[in-house]
């Protein structure tokens, strides 16, 4: 609706109003404490507005209240520990504003019906309160982007109707509970930005209705469980930038709709994954720093979507294969730091998306095509310490969007 201005304190006269939404618009100004008197009220979400000052306490005539959401704001102050008195809350979103730091209220242990609980951005600090695992019907939580210490703690394996658990950029420390395990419906782990250490627990990679796996900017090694390769809803996969080692699961994505898997910066090794797109719908693949060998499989001739492929680093082998050179939705395709061999195909012609083209130090030769030219998006174009030969074809001159070239260590001749 696009509203502005303020709250006025007259809408505490609306004694019989039960629900308020005014969320999403450029509403300022404070909340004002006279909402409290609309004492019917079950549903206010004033949520991704301008709003500041401290929230009041609305918790003493609003018994009736199911869904608080003033997330998305600027709101300071002390974080209101009185919505612990809600006692029929079912949805609490009260993150992304600028209270002063401070430690979680164990009051919020008081909301039995609470089953959305979103606290991110809330400059929460010390531990996750042991009261917060005593909500036994919660679906989502959300305590991402504090400042929370200490681990995960094992009695998160009590919240058995957990299907979202986002706790994110944090300082979190230690390993995975094997607890997790009990959350059988869990859909959603996103644990990434912490300092977890130790390997996947056994009891979490059997778990079988994950969309969502991110891990993330930890310190987490071994091995990725040979069960998670049978994942069937699987749509986004995430573990760059830990220590993870070993083969990765020969079968990870032969069953799932994947949509984006980084698995970057770690120590993978042996052949490189076979069936991350086999249900064709993937548009992420990074694989960046790691020892994957051997060639590129020819199973992704079929991967029609890609629109980041970026296999920098690993010590591939062989032919790049066609399907490299014709992704229409790329816009970077980066495989440098390999051993490919072969030659640019003219079929490059048809990634019209393509931003940036990383082929460096690899074992390409051949001329470079004219068709090159055509990429008219194009601003990083990285060819260096490959053997390409010939005459550096002019069409490059039409790439006026071109802000990194890179030729050198090869047998090229001409000018620019």
């Amino acid at each position: 609706m696009n509203l502005s201005g303020r709250i006025s304190p007259a809408i505490g006269a609306l004694a019989a109003l039960t629900r308020l939404d005014l969320g999403d618009n450029t509403i300022s100004g404070g909340v004002p404490p006279e909402l409290s008197n609309c004492t019917q009220l079950q549903f206010l979400n004033l949520s991704c507005n301008g709003l500041t000052g401290e929230l009041p306490n609305l918790s003493a005539k609003l018994a009736a209240l199911d869904t608080l959401d003033v997330a998305n704001n600027c709101l300071s102050g002390r974080f209101p520990a009185w919505v612990g008195n809600l006692s029929g809350l079912v949805i609490l979103a009260v993150g992304e504003n600028s209270y002063d730091r401070g430690e979680t209220p164990p009051s919020i242990g008081n909301l039995k019906k609470l089953t959305h609980l979103y606290l991110s951005s809330c400059y929460l600090a010390g531990e996750i309160p042991e009261s917060i695992f005593g909500l036994t019907a919660l679906r989502t939580l959300d305590m991402s982007k504090n400042y929370l210490t200490g681990g995960i703690p094992a009695a998160i394996g009590n919240l058995c109707e957990l299907w979202s658990i986002q706790l994110y950029s944090n300082n979190l420390t230690g390993e995975l509970p094997p607890e997790l395990g009990k959350l059988t419906g869990l859909r959603e782990l996103d644990v990434s930005g912490n300092k977890l250490s130790g390997e996947i627990p056994a009891s979490l990679a059997v778990l079988r209705n994950f969309e969502v796996i991110h891990l993330q900017w930890n310190n987490l090694s071994g091995p990725i469980p040979a069960a998670w390769g049978e994942l069937r809803f699987l749509k986004r996969f995430a573990v760059y930038e830990n220590n993870f080692s070993g083969e990765f699961p020969a079968n990870f994505g032969r069953f799932s709709p994947l949509y984006g898997i980084d698995i970057s910066e770690n120590a993978f090794s042996g052949p490189f994954p076979r069936y991350l797109c086999h249900g064709k719908n993937l548009q992420y693949l990074l694989t960046i720093g790691n020892s994957f060998s051997g060639e590129l499989p020819e199973e992704y001739s079929a991967c029609h979507h890609l629109v980041i492929f970026r296999v920098h680093g690993n010590t591939l082998t062989g032919n790049l294969p066609a399907w490299v050179w014709g992704q229409q939705s790329a816009e970077i395709i980066d495989v440098s730091n390999n051993g490919f061999t072969g030659r640019i195909s003219p079929a490059i012609s048809k990634a019209q998306r393509l931003k940036e083209l990383w082929l460096h130090n690899n074992r390409l030769d051949g001329e470079i095509p004219r068709e090159i030219g055509r990429l008219w998006r194009l601003k990083k174009l990285y060819l260096s310490n490959n053997s390409f030969s010939g005459v550096i074809p002019p069409e490059i001159g039409n790439l006026s969007k071109l802000t990194e070239l890179t030729l050198g260590g090869n047998m090229l001749t001409g000018w620019l």
